[in-house]
């Protein structure tokens, strides 16, 4: 099998060769008529063909042609021109504004492509350079500060760590709030699962599957921001979408191009630690204490400098090699990619081998077929995070004993003590003995006919699946600490989402109207299955395995899930001579997870824009609207539903096997994590927002304002039910979500010169997502998944209140906010959790300014984000241990105050002891909520492109070179590592975990050197 890939593989590239030499490259550079300044981002293609291209920040461009082609030029506000190839290999075109600006065509839902300059909403499109320059292994990260109102958090320095996404704040209390990924026209599955590790473990965040796509492969992104952009794929699309497109073969333009990268990342910081005071408890040395509340260290005395031992640099490869071609009937493009990322900390790496295939033929001039398929599989090896973690025993170990001396003469964990209940893993032998494994096989296949029946009707019929197997084990060896001899947690999932869609458009004009009218029909059914198994104490404590166990400590569980939503749809588009445009759309879904009489809802939308600039053009005689190239207003509303979890209808019953020796069929009926209710009722979302699209001095100034808000009624929320119920939640609906905000896109050519061109880029948006009602009596929706060590903190939802809130315990104080002290000058904990921060930030924003200077090119990005708390609850345990800097002060203080039984100022001395910062300082959760703003220098790449001639010497198409460093500078009062943070990963529904700084793997500062060759 292998060998008949490498043939065929080697006959593209075979073909792709003799496609190259049937034609003739032919270069130029496009200039602006009014100042003779080059023009970027130029689209040239060759008429009737599929081959196309851009021009470059300095407005060159090379293309394959043949003599007799015709080359289009098309660019935002400038007039299209044609030119025919003759027997020069060199063209020169200027061009000069255009009655017809925005030519520029996105794919927007259901891969239907539309002129921008008419669509009524907003939307963002992101291009191939600017997702790779950052050299991102996970495609959410490199869309972090280049669309306005997309907020992404990564999750650490874990390689193959998740990341979350959200598109203007979030619109579910409990369910996903995360945009629907689509590409090539199909739905593809972006979830994180939130596992854990069992008893034995902390939490261990999955990736999320984005991740799985290769960001070479990638032509194009756009963002569908609100339900009126993403309406039209339905209920998942809710939270909006991000739309992918994948590179093709081009008809006539054959090619190979092969890039390598070579990465080397550290930790970006560490959290600091006291280096006064030893192990011990209660300021008495102990060699068998877990804690550092000992004495002060002696003069001479060693103290261990623990954790930057710990970690590593860590070094990645990714390889990336292309080939493309085509005839006038056939076009392909097949790529194969490896990516092998180290980790920081040893014994860590993420691994992903891609292989894709697209082709496409012409059957006939109006019959085309195409298919896709793309291979992924990931291997990644790391381990938990929070408690019980590796990076919890590096932290907490005290400083005067070496961490590195951790195995006994029998490969035995060397403990401390036997009998410690603040007792942990050495982090060495974690890493060694408690790893987390996870593998994933994917296969994502598309198929479409295309058909053309008459000039004025396409039909397009697309089917495609998007399957894996996932196997996930955490593994702890005997000896650990956590009291088990051995334990292993394994679960195998198969996840299945396949979607039938099928589209007829017509297109009409009648005078000076033009109609466009969609009808479309889908079906999407959505297959998952889990078995997990866990077993612990085993009897060969050299051997890992479940059979390793005695019967009475093992479970088996195995989880079934279907979902099948059918939908209609319509999309009719209404325009008066290309200046104003009316859209209407519409669709109907029938969800299986909804009760019957409430599985069938219709969602409606209408938008609009107007083309101001051609309109007075129109009306005044097509006079010149001066320093103004361009202006349009746009608006829009939408209604989008949502439907429920699977299987939620119903109080259900499930089985597990254990204890075989009690029960020797091994089945045990048990009622499943909630109760079912048969009278839930689908979400709602309304959407309104207005804009506006503005261009200024010959398009050297864009400017794109946004305005909009939100609200989400009849929630589908899951609220926690009385252990004596049998269950632990209960389906309802109840509940409202409001978000307001707007969003400031700022496009600047700041040079354009013959050999130096410097443009800027600014995204800014701001959101705010309020809670405005909650079901029955409830005055906070808390998130489990968020929990942070012994109940600190959560994230939670208030009712007129943050939907990104931190819920947690706080001292008593008086209506002015003076602590309300005992007699003894102490502080007083409240039993009750309260609102003590807001996770969501005031505003975010990215700054990327991109320059060109002959053969050289640079581009870097700041990313700002102004607010937004952070709960630090490595800072809250370093307290607990005593190796938090705030514990190096043990002296006295007076507590400022009130005595609550006398209404006195409080005058009382106390002592900063253990017993001060464990119970009381430890136990006030707002002494660890932090502002989360920052300004990084997000990354910064140079390239440089050998000179043509050189380049043609070689006999290649291109030769550059690049240079690219991340995560440079980072600038903020937060005291942590780094205040982008997700507690448990980006798999944690609602209101999510970012926010929470949970012993997690540091943030790393990385440099990668890339070779790309093109032939």
């Amino acid at each position: 099998m292998k060998r008949k890939l490498l043939l065929l593989f080697f006959w593209l590239m075979l073909i792709s060769v003799n496609l190259m030499a049937q034609q003739k490259t032919i270069s130029g550079k496009v200039t602006n008529s009014a100042d003779g300044a080059p023009l970027s981002s130029v689209t040239v293609l060759v008429k009737g063909k599929s081959v196309t291209t851009k021009t470059d920040p300095d407005g060159s461009f090379t293309i394959q042609a043949s003599p007799g082609d015709v080359l289009i030029f098309r660019s935002v506000g400038s007039k299209e021109v044609q030119q025919a190839v003759g027997a020069s290999n060199t063209v020169s075109v200027s061009m000069s504004g255009s009655e017809e600006a925005l030519e520029e065509v996105v794919v927007t839902a259901m891969g239907v492509k539309q002129e921008v300059k008419s669509l009524g909403f907003a939307l963002q499109s992101v291009s191939p350079k600017q997702i790779t320059e950052s050299n991102q292994t996970n495609v959410v990260n490199a869309l972090q500060g280049k669309v306005a109102g997309v907020q992404v958090t990564n999750s650490g320095g874990s390689p193959g760590a998740s990341a979350n996404i959200m598109i203007r704040g979030g619109t579910s209390l409990s369910g996903n709030n995360q945009p629907l990924f689509v590409v090539d026209g199909i739905p593809v599955d972006n979830t994180t699962p939130v596992s854990q590790g069992g008893l034995a473990a902390g939490i261990t965040p999955a990736s999320n599957r984005a991740i799985d796509i290769n960001p070479e492969d990638i032509q194009s992104v756009t963002v569908l921001k609100g339900p009126a952009a993403a309406a039209l794929y339905g209920i998942r699309a809710a939270s909006g979408a991000v739309v992918i497109t994948t590179k093709r073969g081009v008809s006539g333009q054959g090619g190979i191009t092969y890039s390598n990268t070579f990465s080397f990342d550290k930790a970006n910081k560490f959290p600091e630690l006291q280096s006064l005071y030893k192990q011990g408890e209660k300021g008495v040395f102990s060699a068998g204490s877990y804690l550092s509340w000992g004495p002060k260290f002696n003069e001479g005395e060693n103290v261990y400098d623990n954790i930057p031992a710990f970690f590593k640099t860590a070094f990645t490869q990714n390889h990336d090699l292309s080939v493309s071609g085509g005839t006038d009937r056939s076009t392909f493009y097949a790529s194969a990619s490896l990516f092998d990322q180290g980790g920081i900390a040893k014994n860590t790496e993420f691994n992903r081998k891609s292989f894709r295939v697209n082709a496409d033929h012409k059957i006939k001039d109006n019959l085309k077929i195409g298919a896709n398929v793309n291979y992924v599989k990931t291997d990644r090896t790391y381990f938990s995070q929070g408690s019980q973690s590796g990076i919890m025993g590096a932290l907490f170990w005290p400083r005067n004993v070496d961490m590195t001396d951790y195995l006994n003469p029998d490969n035995t964990q060397k403990v401390l003590s036997e009998n410690s209940e603040s007792a942990f893993d050495n982090p060495y032998w974690t890493i060694n003995r408690k790893p987390v494994f996870n593998d994933i096989n994917r296969v994502i296949g598309i198929g479409e006919v295309v058909y053309d029946p008459l000039s004025w009707l396409n039909i397009t019929y697309r089917i495609g699946t998007d399957y894996y197997g996932e196997n996930f084990q955490s593994v702890t060896s005997p000896s650990s600490q956590t009291g088990l001899t051995g334990y292993l947690a394994e679960a195998a999932t198969t996840n299945q989402v396949t979607t039938s869609t099928f589209l007829a458009n017509a297109k009409k004009s009648f005078n000076d109207f033009n109609i466009n009218f969609t009808l479309g029909h889908n079906v999407e059914a959505t297959y998952r299955k889990t078995v997990t198994s866990t077993a612990r104490n085993f009897i060969d404590p050299d051997f890992i395995g479940i059979n390793n166990t005695l019967a009475s400590d093992r479970t088996v569980s195995k989880g079934i899930s279907r979902r099948r939503i059918v939908g209609v749809f319509g999309d009719l588009n209404l325009d008066w001579k290309n200046i104003v445009y009316l859209n209407f759309r519409g669709r109907n879904d029938w969800s299986s997870t909804l009760p019957k009489a409430e599985n069938s809802f219709f969602y409606p939308s209408i938008s609009t824009s107007v083309l101001v600039t051609d309109l007075i053009k129109e009306l005044n005689g097509d006079q010149p609207t001066g320093f103004l190239s361009f202006a349009k207003l746009r608006g829009a509303w939408a209604q989008v539903g949502k439907d429920a979890p699977s299987h939620v209808l119903q109080t259900t019953l499930g089985t597990y096997i254990n204890d075989f020796t009690i029960n020797p069929r091994g089945f045990i009926t048990n009622i499943t994590d909630y109760f079912g209710n048969p009278n839930l009722k689908p979400e709602f979302t309304n959407s309104y927002e207005v804009g506006a699209d503005l261009r200024f001095w010959n398009n050297r100034i864009g400017l794109d304002l946004t305005w909009y808000k939100t609200l989400t009624d009849d929630q589908i929320l899951g609220t926690r039910t009385p252990p004596s119920s049998g269950s632990f939640l209960a389906y309802l609906n109840g509940g409202s979500i409001e978000n307001k905000g707007y969003e400031a896109i700022l496009n600047f050519q700041a040079v354009r010169k013959q050999d130096f061109n410097w443009s800027i880029d600014v995204n800014f948006s701001a959101n705010k997502a309020t809670v405005k009602d909650l079901p029955g009596k409830l005055d906070r929706v808390e998130i489990s998944d968020s929990w942070i060590a012994n109940s600190i903190a959560q994230g939670a939802a208030f009712l007129n209140g943050t939907l990104f809130g931190i819920n947690g315990q706080t001292w008593k104080t008086n209506a002015d906010g003076q602590l309300l002290l005992t007699e003894a000058g102490l502080p007083q904990v409240v039993s009750t959790m309260s609102q003590i921060g807001d996770r969501n930030p005031d505003w975010i924003g990215g700054i990327t300014n991109t320059f060109k200077y002959k053969n050289w090119g640079m581009s870097f990005m700041w990313d700002i984000r102004k607010g937004g708390d952070v709960f630090n609850a490595t800072s809250y345990m370093l307290v607990r241990q005593g190796l938090s800097p705030l514990t190096a002060d043990r002296g006295t203080t007076v507590l400022q105050g009130i005595v609550e039984k006398t209404g006195a100022a409080n005058t009382k001395s106390i002592n900063l002891d253990q017993d001060f910062y464990q119970t009381y300082y430890a136990a006030r959760g707002s002494n660890f909520v932090e502002d989360g703003s920052w300004v990084r220098l997000r990354y910064a790449s140079l390239t440089y492109s050998l000179p043509s001639n050189v380049v043609k010497s070689l006999r290649l198409s291109n030769l550059q070179f690049t240079l690219t460093g991340r995560n440079l500078l980072l600038f903020t009062d937060y005291s942590g590592v780094d205040p982008e943070v997700s507690g448990s990963g980006a798999g944690v529904g609602g209101s999510g975990s970012f926010g929470f700084d949970n012993l997690g793997v540091p943030a790393t500062r990385g440099f990668d050197f890339g070779l790309k060759l093109t032939f």
